[in-house]
């Protein structure tokens, strides 16, 4: 009897992580935001209950800061679709699952500011939301059907999205939206610049967004508070007062400049 109650207490638990209500405000889609479309029963995780929907990538998504996702299998247009929205704890979250999540961008489609779409993936960054529409095909019909999909979804959503220039002052965001990479920790690093990993062993309370280059990469470099400002210096023997607004090179090559207080830019030539 003692095993028959705890096995439904499991039941209910896992129940409730998979099938847990969304706010009113989550972007999820129906046949009223999408026409001649039919759904088959979405499910739904919450924080930690990632892991069983996706366990050999969950680890990433919670350290962005990860709160909720949807996916459904939707036919339309005569294909089958797969669509997942994951809600991040932020903008900046959101942005960061998306660019290490893209890969070899065939094109990027007006749907919103940030999109990436391959022959068999659509992904696009809209405020705090990453969506992935995956078909099995890979055929122009797919893509144009994976557009229209994503189009109803952003359409649900009324919150800004990340803006790249307040890590890029002077920098038009249109220029780097493609190649620049958002870290918070080491799963970020390895997934999206990999070599860079060592670069911020042992560095802490930081996000950094990176624009790789062939002549030079560059890093604009956020800090959650002094403390860890002044850790990842002493990692590079840098000297905390030679810091300011105005770039200065130190003896491992990098010039480094403050853009405000706990914020640093950094460009390494190759």
């Amino acid at each position: 009897m003692r095993k028959l109650i705890i096995y439904s207490a499991l039941v209910l638990l896992l129940s409730d992580n998979c099938y847990s209500q969304l706010p009113e405000d989550f972007p999820s889609i129906n046949k009223n935001d999408l026409p001649g479309a039919k759904f088959q029963p979405a499910r739904t995780f919450n924080g930690a209950s990632l892991f069983g929907y996706i366990d050999g990538g969950a680890e990433l998504y919670l350290e962005y800061g990860f709160s909720s996702v949807w996916i459904s299998e939707i036919g339309y247009m005569g294909g089958k679709y797969k669509a997942e929205i994951y809600k991040m704890n932020g903008q900046e979250e959101a942005f960061g699952i998306f660019s290490v999540s893209k890969y070899k961008c065939k094109s990027f489609p007006p749907v919103f500011t940030y999109t990436c779409q391959t022959r068999y993936q659509l992904q696009i960054c809209s405020g705090q939301y990453y969506i992935s529409i995956i078909n099995g095909t890979g055929n122009k019909s797919d893509s144009t059907a994976s557009i229209k999909i994503g189009e109803a979804i952003v359409h649900k959503i009324t919150q800004p999205s990340f803006d790249l220039t307040s890590y890029f002052p002077g920098l038009p965001a249109e220029s780097i939206k493609s190649s620049a990479i958002l870290a918070r920790g080491k799963l970020g690093l390895i997934n999206g610049v990999p070599d860079w990993e060592e670069y911020f062993k042992g560095a802490t309370g930081y996000t950094v967004v990176i624009l790789p280059g062939q002549e030079k990469m560059v890093m604009s470099v956020k800090f959650k508070g002094l403390e860890e400002t002044k850790r990842f210096v002493a990692l590079h023997n840098w000297e905390m007062e030679k810091i300011s607004s105005s770039p200065v090179k130190f003896s491992g090559g990098e010039l480094v400049s403050e853009l405000s207080e706990n914020h640093l830019l950094i460009e390494i030539q190759k």
